[in-house]
């Protein structure tokens, strides 16, 4: 018998979201002292922009290796370890989260030579600063949701284009920022 539970739902925007953020960043400072950064990253980070009412969160450390040696600090904050999601980035460790029963949060762990924290910090910096972006992002989420409201696979790979396509115009948008900025 199949559940037919949706695993791929996509909301209008919650305000509380950064709150939600901001309070599990405060357990995942003490959870990873070592960490460079942690920081709100994908759509829920984006003010407006609709999104998987799950929240990611991107922290940079020294070495990812030091947190797969112990991984107690965060199973304690009930973060699951999955090892082969990204298998291709060695600095890239997975560990979601569920609470009370759904998922709640995806935690990015990168190592500090990783180039994805910067290409993530780069994609939301866009989609803020390009409302037009922004909408063309969530329509895409919108229709691949729909599409395949059972499959975050098949739900990910439904937005792909879309997401390869805002993600040049991001790098090319940083980049022209960057060579008109005085110290360019």
């Amino acid at each position: 018998m199949e559940d037919d539970a949706r695993v791929v739902e996509v909301v209008p925007y919650d305000p509380a979201w950064p709150e939600l953020f901001e309070a599990e960043r405060r357990l995942l400072s003490k959870a990873l002292p070592g960490a460079l950064s942690v920081e709100h990253i994908g759509s829920t980070s984006v003010a407006g922009l609709a999104a998987k009412p799950i929240i990611d969160i991107m922290a940079v450390v020294p070495e990812v290796d030091a947190i797969v040696a112990d991984l107690r600090p965060l199973e304690q904050l009930e973060y699951v370890y999955r090892p082969w999601v990204f298998p291709e980035d060695r600095d890239h460790l997975f560990f979601p989260k569920d609470t009370a029963g759904k998922r709640s949060h995806h935690l990015h762990v990168f190592g500090v030579r990783s180039p994805v924290p910067g290409e993530n910090r780069v994609f939301r910096a866009y989609l803020e600063a390009n409302p037009a972006a922004a909408r063309r992002y969530e329509a895409a989420k919108k229709r691949a949701a729909d599409l395949h409201p059972h499959s975050r696979a098949r739900y990910g790979a439904a937005k792909e284009e879309t997401m390869a396509q805002l993600s040049a115009e991001a790098r090319r948008w940083s980049e022209s920022a960057r060579r008109q900025s005085p110290e360019g």
